[in-house]
């Protein structure tokens, strides 16, 4: 019996919720995590899962031995890193989750200028366009926007997104500007649920924030049918700069009305909560927030080549 071995699969199976699955992410076969689970329980003469054929539970103790099990391979994993590091280089395979828009605007680039630094790092990408557990898919890292962390989660917020109401030149002739919360609703909305799944959107005045429930005419959790919506002039949404900062630059995209402020959304990165967090997440978070910071270089170009944008993508869309 490898105790090691045993410790980490009954983990995994704990976090993921399935033999099946855990063997799927440790890349082995369920018989053999089956195995190291039963194994354990024997030597520790404890048991620490309930199985049935339709769920998998904790018992008492085993959930008491989870908790310890997870400090302990923290800390073994932390000194393996330091250990087998030179200046901070890192090795093995680095799992990364993001959503497609920020993969495609900047994050593959950063990627790949990460792993050039970390030459020994093999660094895997897989896109979603929802929200993705890091624990429960086995990634190291997921960066998405924010929601709150719970469980076992830890989210640190790694840049804003500042958001901007826009429409074409040829809806604005053809329908009109909203000025109101109110009056958006008589408006034909594109509505990301990816960002806002109850399709309610918090807008900023000087004194407060309001929370407004839309009723869209075209919902979806892919940032690329927001864009064709709005660009086929029939429709108006919020949308983060970063993406449409081409199409703002151009004038084929134009923010309405400054009365309606959508609030930021922070972008962040989620990891499993430990008492120490793997260096690899560590440094590459680091890496992000070092590299963009509270001003990201395409809200700058635009506020730039448009000052009157301050009032709505000032610090007020922050609170």
């Amino acid at each position: 019996m490898n105790e090691l071995e045993c410790i980490r699969a009954f983990v995994k199976v704990v976090e993921v919720g399935s033999f099946a699955e855990a063997a799927r992410q440790t890349g082995t076969v369920k018989s053999v995590i089956t195995k190291r689970v039963n194994q354990l329980e024997e030597h520790l003469e404890l048991q620490l899962l309930q199985r049935s054929t339709r769920r998998l539970t904790i018992t008492d103790g085993g959930a008491d031995f989870y908790e310890r099990c997870v400090h302990v391979l923290s800390e073994l994993d932390q000194a393996k890193a330091a250990v087998s590091s030179v200046e901070w280089g890192l090795t093995g395979t680095f799992r990364v989750s993001c959503i497609s828009s920020v993969t495609s605007a900047f994050l593959a680039e950063d990627l790949c200028e990460f792993q050039l630094e970390h030459p020994d790092l093999r660094v895997e990408l897989q896109q979603h366009d929802r929200f993705c557990d890091p624990v429960q898919e086995g990634f190291d890292v997921c960066l998405q926007p924010s929601r709150e962390a719970g469980g076992i989660l830890e989210k640190v917020d790694i840049l804003p997104l500042q958001r901007l109401l826009v429409a074409t030149p040829d809806y604005v002739k053809a329908h009109g500007e909203p000025t109101t919360a109110e009056a958006l609703k008589t408006h034909r909305i594109a509505h990301n649920n990816h960002v806002q799944p109850n399709c309610a959107v918090d807008f900023i005045s000087d004194s407060d924030i309001r929370s407004v429930t839309m009723d869209p005419h075209i919902l979806t959790n892919t940032i690329w049918l927001l864009r064709a919506a709005v660009m086929s002039h029939q429709y108006v949404a919020i949308m983060p700069v970063f993406f449409i900062e081409k199409e703002l630059a151009s004038g084929q995209l134009i923010p309405l009305s400054p009365n309606l402020r959508a609030r930021t959304t922070q972008f962040s990165a989620f990891y499993r909560r430990s008492s120490f967090v793997s260096m690899k997440v560590r440094i590459f978070v680091n890496f992000l927030r070092r590299k963009y910071g509270e001003h990201p270089p395409w809200e700058l170009r635009i506020l730039q080549q448009f000052p009157e944008l301050e009032r709505v993508m000032g610090s007020g869309m922050r609170k």
